[in-house]
This record gives structure tokens, sequence and C-alpha cells, in this order.
């Protein structure tokens, strides 16, 4: 081969390698440069994260949503970012823009806890209640990157105070069964238990929870009041008012179970149907009562009242006036309790009352004997 053709390919050769070490170091540089600028942009997108938060802190939660927002335009995909930005226009009470954020999470993934949760809140705020227990049941037993256990109980907890709000008696104690048997065994957290059961309608499964509180923790003052409750709301007045007793007696200064004391002495007092009591005493109970409902019925005698309600009336005044003699007493006492309960639903049909009838002592009775 002619030596000038050997040195022409070798330096050819050498050329190319020239350029190819070349491009290396350029590829290198571009990737170390890409790697420093998204570096840069993480670092960037994280500041703003942290300035989110912190103004999420101090109530500022327009401004925080703008900080997630520029946070998503550097890491469109960052996931946290997004719930971020949701968590702080569910607390301005931006419920659409928090919801079209959350959808973007949960379109690619469904089972995702937190979002879940949060759209649950979401459609709470804006009072579609159905559809917000649907997403507190996915969040329920959705998937969580942390602490599953306790983020599952935190939910359960926060639904059923949900269902609490709204009165909704069967679906709160359907939730409230499960909710016992995952809560710790703590003493508050069965005092809480044992209120919502309250809510629910289930007194005796309240009164076997407060039980069991004390049981362990006999100078308990929250189980006794609740214990009370639950006898009070079961009518068994007699057993309420010695637990309220023995709340009041290790918290003298607690305003609300003296009212609940007072007011379970009131019903004990004017209750008809009490054993022991002898036939004349029964027949003064049921003339109080009957005394009790015409007062509340008197308001609407003011009006030109109907022709019934004043019927009711003139009945009621003539058995205040009555002389019975004790033969009649017990006769006479069945008569009256039909007249007070016809004058309670005279007084309820015409007239309506500014008193709770969980916190009248005449609904309350009367209530009873119609039992």
């Amino acid at each position: 081969m002619p030596r000038q053709t050997l040195l022409s390919g070798t330096s050819f050769l050498g050329t190319f390698v020239l350029i190819f070490i070349a491009l290396v170091i350029l590829f290198a540089t571009d990737t170390f440069l890409v790697r420093i600028e998204r570096a840069e942009d993480r670092t960037e997108a994280s500041r703003l994260l942290a300035e989110g938060r912190e103004m999420m802190q101090g109530g500022r939660y327009p401004e925080a949503a703008e900080r997630f927002k520029d946070a998503i335009s550097i890491e469109r995909d960052n996931r946290d970012y997004r719930l971020a930005l949701a968590n702080a226009l569910l607390a301005g009470k931006n419920f659409t823009e928090a919801e079209t954020a959350l959808n973007e999470i949960l379109q690619k993934d469904s089972t995702d806890g937190d979002a879940n949760l949060a759209m649950a809140r979401v459609l709470a705020g804006e009072k579609k209640i159905p559809e917000g227990i649907s997403f507190y049941h996915r969040a329920i037993y959705g998937r969580w990157r942390a602490d599953a256990a306790q983020n599952r109980l935190k939910v359960r907890f926060e639904l059923v105070d949900l269902l609490a709000r709204q009165n909704a008696k069967e679906q709160l104690l359907a939730e409230l069964l499960p909710l016992q048997s995952e809560a710790s065994a703590d003493l508050p957290t069965e005092t809480r238990i044992g209120e919502l059961f309250l809510s629910a309608g289930s007194p005796a499964r309240a009164a076997d929870t407060f039980r069991d509180i004390l049981h362990r923790d006999p100078r308990n003052t929250d189980a006794y009041a609740g214990l009370g409750e639950a006898e009070f709301a079961r009518g068994n007045y007699q057993l309420a008012r010695a637990d309220f007793l023995n709340a009041s007696r290790l918290k003298p200064d607690d305003g609300a179970v003296r009212l609940r004391l007072e007011l379970c002495d009131q019903i004990m007092s004017l209750d008809p149907t009490r054993r022991g009591l002898a036939s004349s005493e029964r027949y003064q109970r049921s003339l109080k009562l009957v005394s009790l409902a015409l007062d509340e019925l008197n308001p609407c005698l003011k009006t030109p009242a109907p022709a019934a309600a004043t019927e009711l009336a003139d009945a009621a005044h003539k058995a205040l006036k009555a002389r019975v003699g004790e033969l009649r007493q017990s006769a006479a006492t069945d008569t009256n309790l039909d007249l007070s309960e016809q004058l309670w639903r005279a007084r309820a049909t015409d007239c309506g009352s500014s008193t709770p009838t969980s916190e009248n002592p005449l609904a309350l009775v009367l209530a009873k004997i119609a039992q």
C-alpha cells in the first residue's frame, strides 16, 4: 500500500476519533447541564411547596394555592403538589377548582387514599352528602402511602362525625360497628364512640360502652354522664339520675350535668306510673299533668281558638275543679292522663313550643306513659 494512502487513512481515523470524543464531551456536558437545571427546578418547586404550606398554616389559602400552581408548572406530574393545591382550594372553599385538581389525581390512581379523602371533603362542603359518603368509603378502603391503619381510622371517625351532624342514625350505626372493633381501646376514644352511639339512637350500645369504661376507671366523670344520657334516652330516669348524681359528685362545677340531674328530678316528681305510689298520689300527679298541659295550650286560646282546643281546655278546667272521692281516684287518674295527652297533642298541632321536647319534663313523662 502506498505510504501516502496509509497516512491519509490514519489522518481520517484520527479526525473521526477526535470528532467522536468531542461529541461525547458535548453530550456529557449537555446531560450534566440538564441535570443541574432539573435539580434547580426541583429545588425551586420544593421551595414553592414549603412557602405554600407556611401560608396554609397562616390561613392565607389563595396565596398558598398560587404557590402550589407555580410548583406544578415546574413539575406537572408531581402528585403531591396537585394534592397540596386541592387542599388549599378546599380550605379556601373554592370547591369547583379543588374538584378539578383532585380529578386529575384520581384519573391516574382511583385508589389514592389522600385524594379520595380530599374529594369527600369537597363534596361534603358542596352539600353533596351521598356522593361525599361514597368517597369517604373509597378513602377507607383505598391505598395510603404511610400509616394506612391510622389513616383509615381517622377517615372513619370523620365520616361518623358527618353522619352524626346529618342525623343519619341508621348509616351512623352501620359505620360505628366496624369502627368500634378497629379503634384503640384508650378511654377517650371509647368515650367518643359511646357518645356517637347515643347520636345513632342506640342507647343500649352506648350504655354498654360507658359501663366498660367505668369498669376500668370507676371515677370517670364523662362515662357517668354518658351512662346517664344512655339511661335517660331509654326512659330509665331513676337510673339516669343516679348516674348524673355520680358525675356531679366527681365534678360539682359541671353545669350541664347539674341541669340533667334537675330534669330527672322534675320527671320523677311528675311521673304517676312510678312504682310504690299511693292511689291518691297518682291522682294528684295526674292533675298536675293536666294543669301543665293546659298551660302549654293556653297561648293558642288567645287568638280565635280552634273549637277542639277550646273543648279540651274546658274539660281540663272541669277536671281540675272536680272533687273526686278515694274510690273514684283510680278511674279519674286514667281519665286525666288521657286528657293530658290530648291537650299535649293539641298544643303540638296548634301552638308549637319554644322548649325542645327532649328538654320538657311534661313531654317526656307523657311519652313514657304512652309507651
